[in-house]
């Protein structure tokens, strides 16, 4: 018997089968891919539109995201579009252009300071005084109430190129703590107690560091405020004029900021902008204008963002937030998520992982 013509109608029968297998398929949604690349995708996109709150002069397309590290402590603005940032967890200064994106370049401090301990110096604070960038460690103790030399620092680099090849100290380190000390008007704010404590619980910790209108340097406080138990009342701001290799207080200010602390400060020629927020853990946050005298509270809200700093761009304001101790997905995690934080410690992919950023918005001045 022959079976060729049998053969060949179940030939085209199958051929048809798959044509129309084929047609099916490419007509069905797109199916969910499971492995962790996508996962991750999906979780800086949900993320995005649950965790980031447009705050009420910004939408959420206003959102500037700086990859690899979680924080924006302390920043300067460069040339050529770039800022300088330092992130509290690292001795370490980042490059980065305005509009976001991984760090251009980065400077290991570690060698250049002389550190004797790889501790953080936990940068808090910087800005521009002519010719030098000043940096100031938080003088806190750490988290555990224990001494934390390394964060007793104030000290100057030059202003560097963009690619922070030139990048050099040159003023200090210097520990403050003796010369805030010697000012008795410092010294009631700065009680016994308040050094004793860690700074979420009214300890020290300085945030914010600005050039005064005559020359010096402000330094501000997040905390201790006032206030008995150094969680309430007014916030700290210090004026320090040059002596020599030092400085001295010239003078103490103490602000009405709604039970805030300072986060961050900024000169902008006429004046200073404070970003305002909690001594410990949440709380909201407030933009204030100063003008050497009472300050004035901005109508806009800084609530979407844990603000921790804030820069002069000309026509714009860029505030800076600390989202360390944010969660986000990590699929290497037992619970699924880590903070911001322990994702770049702990996750294989370290800094390259996608939900290792922090954020920052312009705001029109």
């Amino acid at each position: 018997m022959n079976y060729r013509p049998c053969m060949t109608k179940t030939t085209v029968f199958a051929i048809f089968i798959m044509l129309v297998s084929i047609w099916a398929y490419a007509s069905s949604p797109e199916p969910k891919v499971s492995n962790d690349a996508s996962q991750e995708k999906g979780a800086v996109q949900s993320m995005a539109e649950t965790e980031v709150k447009a705050t009420d002069n910004q939408s959420s397309e206003d959102l500037i995201t700086f990859k690899g590290i979680c924080d924006g402590s302390a920043a300067v603005k460069l040339e050529d579009e770039t800022i300088l940032v330092a992130y509290d967890e690292l001795n370490t200064l980042f490059a980065f252009a305005t509009s976001g994106g991984m760090p251009t370049y980065r400077f290991d401090l570690t060698k250049m300071l002389n550190l004797k301990t790889s501790d953080e110096i936990d940068i808090e604070a910087a800005t521009v005084s002519g010719e030098r960038i000043w940096w100031i460690g938080s003088h806190s103790l750490d988290k555990d109430g224990k001494d934390a030399p390394n964060r007793r620092m104030l000290f100057a680099t030059n202003v560097p190129s963009p690619d922070l090849s030139d990048m050099k100290i040159v003023a200090g380190p210097l520990d403050l703590t003796y010369v805030l000390l010697t000012s008795t008007e410092v010294a009631k704010v700065l009680t016994v107690s308040a050094r004793q404590q860690p700074p979420k619980k009214g300890g020290v910790s300085i945030e914010g560091l600005a050039e005064s209108a005559d020359g010096g340097l402000l330094v501000g406080f997040r905390s201790p405020l006032s206030g008995a138990n150094g969680v309430t009342g007014k916030a700290l701001v210090v004026n320090l004029l040059p002596k020599g290799d030092t400085f001295e207080v010239q003078s103490v200010s103490l602000l009405d900021l709604g039970n805030r602390g300072v986060r961050d400060i900024v000169n902008d020629g006429t004046g200073y902008m404070i970003v305002a927020g909690p001594v410990g853990s949440g709380g909201k946050f407030a933009l204030y204008a100063w003008n050497g005298a009472d300050p004035q509270k901005q109508t806009m809200s800084l609530e979407g963002l844990n603000a921790e700093g804030i820069l002069d761009l000309g026509s714009h304001w860029l505030i800076l937030s600390d989202d360390g101790k944010i969660k986000r997905v990590d699929y290497e995690a037992d619970d699924g998520d880590r903070t911001c934080d322990n994702i770049r410690k702990k996750n294989s992919k370290g800094e390259a992982h996608p939900n290792v950023f922090f954020r920052a918005t312009m705001i029109p001045k």
